[in-house]
């Protein structure tokens, strides 16, 4: 397996593809004062190729200066009190990061040298997969978690969610924790049986060297 297929198939696990998320002329961030063209969205990580811009909803010309953080300029400064939205498909992670916690999660099921590789996800046995992507999606899920909550806190929080619902957004961190949780246990359960099966304990059969940290999580 190649990290494109496993990328889709963690995509397909977190409802993370390229047309899961779509945002319909959402209002873009930044100063109208006449001046101003360049805007970033509230959505970040943008698919560039699905992003249409509109002033006072008429499609206006723009560049994706950058795609990963949402930046935008447009041709021409909107002039004051107008209204300026953006549509777009958009993903929480791009590929790199889902490379890092696949090899995260390759790191908690299968034996790697002290240095582990960048193809750790690459390098364990078919059987362990399963194991290994349940266990990424835990890391990918708590980075997703601790991101809403720094994000909740933003101004750009505060400019998109007019009057908080504190209810509702505590709800949503409350069922993706859950959501890790049980990534978390599924995982634990499907390397435990194929050792097993193995006849080995319940535990990945290697040493793991003990005292090293490795840092994982969305760059944002």
């Amino acid at each position: 397996m190649s990290y494109t297929a496993a990328i889709t198939e963690f995509r397909q696990m977190l409802s993370d593809t390229e047309y899961h998320k779509k945002s319909t002329k959402k209002k873009l961030i930044g100063d109208i004062n006449g001046d101003n063209s360049v805007f970033v969205t509230y959505d970040k990580r943008l698919l560039e190729d699905t992003v249409e811009v509109f002033v006072n909803d008429v499609s206006v010309p723009f560049d994706v200066t950058d795609p990963v953080q949402g930046f935008l300029t447009l041709k021409d400064a909107p002039d004051i009190n107008s209204s300026v939205t953006a549509s777009y498909y958009w993903t929480w992670f791009i590929d790199a990061e889902l490379i890092t916690f696949l090899n995260k999660g390759a790191e908690q099921v299968s034996q790697n040298s002290p240095d582990v590789p960048d193809d750790a996800y690459l390098m364990i046995p078919p059987g362990l997969k399963s194991a290994a992507l349940k266990f990424a999606a835990n890391f990918a899920t708590q980075s997703l978690i601790q991101f809403m909550i720094t994000r909740r806190h933003s101004e750009e929080f505060l400019i998109e969610e007019d009057g908080n619902d504190d209810t509702k957004f505590s709800q949503t961190i409350a069922a993706m924790s859950k959501l890790a949780d049980s990534y978390f246990k599924e995982a634990l359960t499907l390397r435990d049986d194929f050792y097993k099966r193995q006849g080995k304990r319940n535990a990945p059969a290697f040493g793991i060297k003990l005292g090293v940290n490795r840092n994982y999580g969305a760059r944002r």
